[in-house]
């Protein structure tokens, strides 16, 4: 029975409106437009580009391409023709760019990927621009940096500018080998040769690369060598070079103001007030060993880089102190050894406990005296985040102990912050999204070594207990990937046991898992992390103090052995910087 309209059923049951929203509607109808297009059917207008035309639709153009669209709809003459030049553009750059349009679809390479992003930039095809400029970003190496760079700054790409120079300034020592440096134009060279950020070693490398670049074509360059000259920071040349190498090169000797210029940089050399006028450059980061113990010294001021370009290890000025069981960080740029032990001078049994701090800056390569510690301590653990250092555990004759002080490097300061819930000596520390974690460590007290794991939250001041570990230890290192933590070596020494063991916790997922193990077990060694390898260094494996490193590849689970140290130590600090 059809109900009956003045009963008021359709004025209930009816809907008024309804927007509907087809979201494939406008992938179809520029489908179709792009077959129109291959079928030069409704076309209107004929690109001309380099020889080539191509057949297309105006409203098509107009929709996807601001500068088209200004073109077509602001009274230029263009927008009367049905032919239509364009330059400043290739022809098949431009057939691709005008499948895009329709299609919304590109394949950028290695090889076409700079002319697609220069018509991208002319036509307005920002998205398009932006994938590009991000696409090159991911290309960068050593030989083709200093193109890119020129290429994102013609184009004002300034993200991909800046990630380019950044890479130019890390990379340098490998960007000075390559054919694109010598093809330098001088304005170019000056740029990189006055900055501060350059990585190098030394003052020196900047001026031989500087040197190769005026060898490269002397008969053009020789009469530049000046110019160059004022951009070498000569004061932080090694005294010998400046007078043995520079003074006496055959771009400068037969030029008197090149003569001056190294004259006043010897005569700085002498003045440590006038010296420290002088910017160094940046440093390519290393690793920083210091410390430590060894079967000839009980304690050592040694400090050592490990160069990862060249797999090198070299000797850096001493501590003012010689220690062992000493705790390091790296925090704004600088590098802190905090406390430690010695054996005293006239007996090798006792044990002299140390609360002492020194920082040592990698560009003024010297170490300093900072405050000490409320408490004296060996094996203490340091950490460094949020601005601060934190000293945690640790032990003296005493016992170990469950303290945790927090230094602040602006009011240079120590103070008391909560404790931990267990005492530790000797346990692995490390930072993981703010939070510190620690695990294992040595309780002189019940004489156990632990297996427990605590997270400190510097916000709200409280220490809360994680899963164990699968083997109590002390003497174990800890760094953090991503969100995972890693577990080293250590001691157990109930029975005297090293372990090469490697352990691996989620923070997600709150698991450990066992991963492949070091090639040496050992204990009380040197930990850091770089360009995501970890590099373990030195330690002690039960019968010798090592000289021995290694580093593991997370990606592929691999252990790789690596140039071993100067000195074998225990006990040792280690950070990059």
């Amino acid at each position: 029975m059809v109900p009956h309209a003045g009963n008021g059923f359709w004025k209930k049951k009816m809907i008024e409106s309804r927007v509907f929203h087809i979201q494939n509607q406008a992938n179809t109808a520029f489908s179709v437009m792009q077959e129109l297009r291959i079928n030069q059917q409704l076309c209107d207008i004929v690109l001309c580009v380099g020889g080539a035309k191509y057949s297309a639709h105006r409203v098509v153009l107009a929709g996807c391409s601001p500068y088209l669209r200004a073109m077509f709809t602001n009274g230029m003459l263009e927008s009367e023709r049905e032919h239509v030049e364009l330059h400043g553009i290739e022809a098949p750059t431009m057939s691709l760019l005008l499948d895009f349009m329709y299609t919304c679809c590109i394949e950028v390479t290695v090889d076409n990927v700079q002319a697609v992003l220069q018509g991208a930039s002319m036509l307005g095809l920002h998205a398009l621009r932006t994938m590009c400029a991000h696409f090159l970003q991911n290309q960068l190496t050593a030989s083709n940096c200093l193109g890119i760079h020129y290429f994102a700054d013609v184009y004002s790409c300034t993200e991909l500018e800046a990630v380019a120079r950044q890479f130019i300034y890390q990379n340098f020592l490998d960007v000075i080998r390559m054919e694109e440096f010598f093809d330098l134009p001088e304005d170019r060279l000056l740029s990189l040769l006055k900055s501060d950020k350059l990585q190098v070693m030394s003052e020196n490398q900047v001026f031989e690369a500087a040197c190769s670049w005026l060898q490269y074509d002397p008969g053009k360059r020789l009469d530049r060598a000046c110019f160059i000259l004022q951009n070498i920071r000569l004061a932080l040349l090694e005294r010998h070079f400046l007078e043995n190498v520079v003074l006496k090169s055959e771009y400068f000797r037969t030029c008197p103001k090149c003569q001056l210029l190294i004259s006043k940089a010897i005569r700085m050399k002498q003045d440590s007030s006038e010296l420290e006028t002088v910017t160094p450059r940046a440093q390519p980061p290393c690793i920083y060993v210091m410390g430590g113990r060894n079967s000839t010294d009980s304690q050592l001021k040694s400090t050592e880089r490990y160069d990862f370009l060249v797999d090198q290890w070299i000797h850096m000025p001493p501590m003012n102190i010689a220690r062992t069981a000493v705790g390091s960080a790296s925090l704004d740029g600088v590098l802190y050894a905090v406390g430690g032990e010695c054996a005293l001078a006239d007996t090798q049994d006792d044990t002299l406990y140390l609360h002492c701090v020194e920082m040592y800056d990698p560009v003024r390569k010297r170490w300093e005296h900072k405050p000490n510690m409320k408490l004296a301590r060996s094996f203490v653990a340091v950490a460094a985040v949020g601005g601060y250092l934190y000293a945690i555990g640790g032990e003296d004759r005493a016992g170990s102990y469950n303290i945790v002080e927090r230094y602040d490097p602006k009011v240079e300061t120590w103070t008391l912050v909560s404790c931990m819930k267990r005492r530790r000596a000797g346990a692995g520390v490390t930072v993981c999204d703010g939070k510190i974690y620690v695990a294992g460590g040595y309780d002189k007290g019940p004489h156990m070594d632990r297996a427990s794991m605590e997270v400190y939250d510097p916000d709200s001041g409280d220490w809360t207990f994680a899963p164990e570990m699968e083997k109590a230890c002390s003497g174990l290192s800890m760094v953090t990937l991503d969100h995972l933590i890693y577990a080293f070596g250590g001691r157990y020494r109930h029975i005297d046991q090293y372990f090469d063991l490697v352990e691996r916790y989620n923070t997600v997922t709150r698991q450990w898992t066992t991963i492949t193990p070091m090639t040496t077990p050992r204990a009380w060694f040197g930990i850091a992390v770089f360009d995501n390898r970890i590099y373990v260094c030195g330690g002690f494996d039960g019968n010798s103090r090592l000289r021995h490193c290694e580093m593991y590849d997370p990606e592929s689970d691999t252990w790789t052995v690596i140039c071993g140290m100067k000195i074998g130590r225990a006990g040792c600090g280690a950070t990059v910087v």
